[in-house]
């Protein structure tokens, strides 16, 4: 279900390297306030794949680099920028039907969970007995929605609930890679990533 970008494949293969994407998902800790969807993670990895090419070109080691600056978070807070703030704002219209393919995603057979529509362009997802601790008596509902100005954001359903970034692309594929890591939230896999 991954929706790898057009451009970071080749006929050889991905545009990135593996160290590059262990690099990327290793600086994508949830801790960071973000979850990442795969094809931005890919996203990242191949713009620090071509930032170590250029190191190269200079000698400059990919090793190197982190005697002065982190590339693998600087690439990574460059390209989820772009699916968390969009350069022109979405239509009432367009983040309804963003909201409504994430709806159909998580109640998929292949995600099964439990969701209804929620206010604006918003999804309310039933908990499970693995689902972390939220909300006023811990058992809070997950709430995840997509604004005209800012991408996709989940947060326990209760007023004053912290809100956690998704950078994923405001897309249907987006939507289906949203869906696969609120499933992953909702039965625990991800730990706690609302705790910093």
């Amino acid at each position: 279900m991954t929706d790898t970008p057009a451009d970071s494949v080749t006929a050889a293969g991905p545009a990135f390297s593996p160290e590059a994407y262990a690099a990327v998902e290793k600086a994508a800790r949830p801790q960071r306030g973000t979850l990442y969807a795969p094809s931005v993670l890919e996203h990242a990895a191949e713009l620090l794949t071509d930032l170590w090419a250029a190191g190269e070109r200079h000698g400059v080691t990919a090793s190197e680099w982190g005697w002065s600056i982190d590339l693998a978070s600087g690439a990574l807070d460059a390209v989820s920028r772009r699916y968390e703030r969009p350069e022109t704002e979405r239509t009432v219209e367009e983040t309804l039907t963003l909201s409504r393919h994430l709806l159909e995603a998580l109640i998929s057979d292949e995600i099964g969970l439990s969701a209804k529509p929620g206010p604006r362009a918003s999804v309310i997802v039933e908990r499970s007995a693995d689902t972390p601790r939220g909300g006023f008596h811990g058992d809070a509902n997950l709430i995840v929605g997509i604004s005209s100005n800012v991408g996709w954001d989940v947060a326990f359903n209760q007023n004053g609930a912290s809100l956690l970034s998704i950078a994923a692309p405001a897309s249907k594929a987006g939507a289906s890679q949203v869906a696969e890591i609120v499933r992953a939230l909702v039965h625990g896999e991800l730990g706690n990533p609302f705790r910093r």
